[in-house]
């Protein structure tokens, strides 16, 4: 199995701000979804920003957890060369781990960070 290397992380402020300067934004009422591409970088990185706002420190942990697992889970299928920021919602502390699943994966595929299917390409 994998693993989420430290280095497919994003860590400090000035990483976060240039993904948030030059980004698409998708959204649902789970999540925010922010991904620059960069067609150049050989992998993608990931950040994950999440306020008081949402619960106790044990909640906001268990939350950062379950999205570096999808994430960690689904990366191969991802676009190369992508770094992604994602702020849940408060409504996302109390959902089940598949319910935030489904929300990530809708929002990556809408973002274009997965790869079009043929349903999708008929349409």
């Amino acid at each position: 199995m994998p693993r989420f290397l430290k280095s497919e992380r994003l860590k400090s402020s000035a990483e976060f701000k240039a993904v948030f300067q030059q980004c698409r934004k998708v959204e649902d009422t789970l999540l925010a979804l922010y991904v620059q591409f960069d067609e150049k970088a050989e992998t993608g990185k990931i950040g994950i920003s999440l306020g008081r706002a949402l619960g106790k420190a044990h909640l906001r942990n268990r939350l950062k957890r379950r999205l570096r697992e999808i994430y960690r889970v689904e990366r191969e299928r991802f676009r190369k060369g992508h770094c992604v920021v994602l702020i849940p919602k408060r409504t996302s502390a109390e959902r089940t781990f598949e319910e935030i699943k489904g929300s990530f994966l809708s929002l990556a595929s809408r973002a274009g960070l997965l790869p079009r299917t043929k349903e999708g390409s008929e349409k």
